[in-house]
């Protein structure tokens, strides 16, 4: 490896390192409760040094949503790509549910990204923000509306859905649906059963069942 490369890779490892250490403070303490010191700190750094990499500690957090946000369209793209509709958009609705309970501190960090930084209508900004962290999330929140988009235009194209409502107008419903009932269950998990006679898992293949059939009918 020539020393210009070793130069380049050794500091994309250290920026690797701030991200993963600041990950594990993000999760357990939040975002408005993290400290660039704290980062700093637990990295072995001084502050000058995490700014070296990072503009500020919204650019680090944004580091760590991206990566929530990667899984997260992952594994939706590939419950569609697997299934025929009307069973793709099921199996999406229980990729939401497997992500949810698999990664609950990504799911809370994409939340906040998208009550803080997120652009639902593109009108409202040019083509890119020239920050690379906030740009790649915002195209990674932008391809999960779009298969998600695109599997309801088909379903309502082949009459498998029944609407008055335009593909997005569903999908936002659908969106805040699926949201609300998981965090319920990710509140009430511990003793669910115990509490409402049925597992979290049963109750969300039932919400899945009545979107179906509701769907279905109009």
């Amino acid at each position: 490896m020539e020393a210009k490369d070793r130069k380049e890779w050794e500091k994309e490892q250290r920026k690797t390192r701030i991200v993963d250490i600041s990950q594990e403070i993000f999760f357990t303490k939040g975002y408005e409760n993290t400290r660039i010191r704290e980062i700093a700190q637990a990295a072995g750094y001084n502050k000058r040094t995490i700014y070296l990499y990072f503009k500020d500690k919204e650019q680090i957090f944004l580091a760590v949503v991206l990566r929530g946000l990667t899984i997260l369209h992952k594994m939706l793209k590939e419950a569609l790509s697997s299934s025929e509709l009307p069973r793709g958009l099921r199996e999406s609705g229980r990729a939401f549910f497997d992500f949810s309970l698999q990664h609950p501190e990504y799911l809370d960090l994409i939340m906040i990204y998208e009550s803080k930084n997120c652009v639902y209508y593109k009108g409202a900004c040019d083509n890119g923000t020239h920050e690379f962290y906030k740009d790649e999330c915002q195209k990674q929140t932008d391809a999960i509306a779009d298969i998600m988009l695109e599997a309801l235009k088909i379903a309502i194209e082949k009459k498998l859905i029944k609407t008055s409502l335009t593909p997005v107008q569903l999908m936002l419903i659908l969106w805040g649906q699926l949201f609300g009932v998981m965090q319920i269950i990710r509140m009430r998990k511990k003793f669910f059963k115990n509490a409402y006679g049925i597992s979290y898992d049963e109750l969300f293949a039932s919400f899945v069942d009545i979107l179906e059939k509701s769907l279905s009918t109009g």
